[in-house]
């Protein structure tokens, strides 16, 4: 994992970190159980931030 004072805010590494991060919030909240829609919005950000760190 890169140090986050080595990340420049709004870097395409940015995104894609942030959007691993969404993504592991997801799979962790169906493993406990939460609500759908929570997990589906966690999956939906990660994919929007992924395609930001893409553009």
């Amino acid at each position: 994992m890169i140090p986050p004072d080595k990340i420049i805010p709004g870097s395409p590494l940015d995104w894609l970190t942030r959007a691993k991060g969404n993504l592991a919030l997801a799979k962790q909240a169906k493993a406990e159980g939460a609500f759908r829609e929570d997990q589906c919005f966690l999956a939906q950000q990660a994919a929007e931030k992924a395609m930001l760190g893409r553009l």
